[in-house]
C-alpha cells in the first residue's frame, strides 16, 4: 500500500499555483519552509518587500527591508538613522534603506560607509576604524565618538603617552647639558680672571672657608709653637 502524498510529492506546477494564491508573508514563510521552496518561489522586489515589513507578520517579527540584499532584516542589522523618519516603516524614502553589513561591504558600484564613519546601532556607538578598518564599538573620549575602535584608541594613546615621555626626557637632558656648560663657561671665565684652577674656584670666585678640623689643627700648632719657644726654667 502505497503512503500517504504530501505536499512535496506535487508536481512543481501546482507549487506555483499554490504560491501565486499566497500573499507577500505566507510567500517568505513558504520559502523558508525547505531548499524546494527557496528555489521555486522567486525573489520579492523591494516593492514587495515593503509589504511584507508592514504586515503583521513584519511587525510582529520586527523586519525591515534592505534595498541591497534584498532581504528582511531585523531591526539590530539596521543603523539608527536607517529606520527613522524617511525612512522608516512607511516612509517615502523606506525604498533607499540598507543594512549595516551591505553599509560595510557595499555592492560594486555602490558608495556606503568608509573608513572613519560612524554608525549608531540601537544607541550603541560603532565605527570602521581609520586605523584598522574593522567594524567595531567606538573608542570614546570626553563623551565624543572617535574615528577609531576601542583597541586601536588604546595602542594610539599608548603610543602618544610613550612619545611625550620621551619628549619630556630629552628637554630634561637638554637643560642639564646647557647647565653644564654654562658652569664651566663660568669656570673659564674665573680662571682667566683669578688665575686659579678650577677645582679651587668656588661658584662666586672667593676661596672655601677652612673646616672645623682644620681650625682645630691650627689652634694645637699654635699652643705647640707657644710652648717650644717660651722661657724654661734655670734659664737667664
Amino acid at each position: 500500500m502505497a503512503g500517504p502524498i504530501t505536499l512535496l510529492d506535487l508536481p512543481n506546477e501546482i507549487h506555483q499555483l499554490i504560491a501565486q494564491c499566497l500573499d507577500f508573508p505566507s510567500l517568505i514563510q513558504l520559502k523558508r519552509v525547505c531548499r524546494h521552496f527557496h528555489a521555486l518561489i522567486p525573489q520579492l522586489s523591494v516593492s514587495q518587500m515593503l509589504e511584507v515589513e508592514v504586515s503583521d507578520f513584519g511587525w510582529e517579527k520586527g523586519l525591515y527591508t534592505c534595498r541591497d540584499c534584498l532581504r528582511l532584516r531585523p531591526r539590530a542589522r539596521f543603523a539608527d538613522n536607517m529606520i527613522r523618519r524617511k525612512k522608516a516603516k512607511f516612509g517615502v524614502d523606506a525604498g533607499k534603506r540598507f543594512c549595516v553589513d551591505c553599509g560595510i561591504n557595499p555592492r560594486q558600484g555602490t558608495t556606503r560607509y568608509t573608513r572613519g564613519s560612524h554608525v549608531v546601532i540601537q544607541g550603541e556607538p560603532y565605527v570602521i576604524c581609520r586605523s584598522c578598518g574593522i567594524f567595531r564599538e567606538a573608542a570614546i573620549e570626553k563623551g565624543r565618538s572617535m574615528s577609531e575602535c576601542q583597541r586601536c584608541w588604546s595602542y594610539l594613546r599608548a603610543m602618544e603617552q610613550r612619545a611625550e615621555e620621551n619628549r619630556a626626557r630629552e628637554v630634561r637632558a637638554r637643560l642639564r647639558a646647557e647647565q653644564r656648560a654654562e658652569r664651566a663657561s663660568r669656570r673659564a671665565r674665573r680662571r682667566e680672571l683669578w688665575g686659579s684652577s678650577g677645582s679651587e674656584d668656588s661658584e662666586d670666585g672667593v676661596p672655601p672657608s677652612p673646616t672645623w678640623s682644620e681650625i682645630q689643627m691650627e689652634i694645637i700648632q699654635s699652643e705647640a709653637d707657644s710652648y717650644m719657644n717660651s722661657p724654661k726654667p734655670g734659664s737667664e
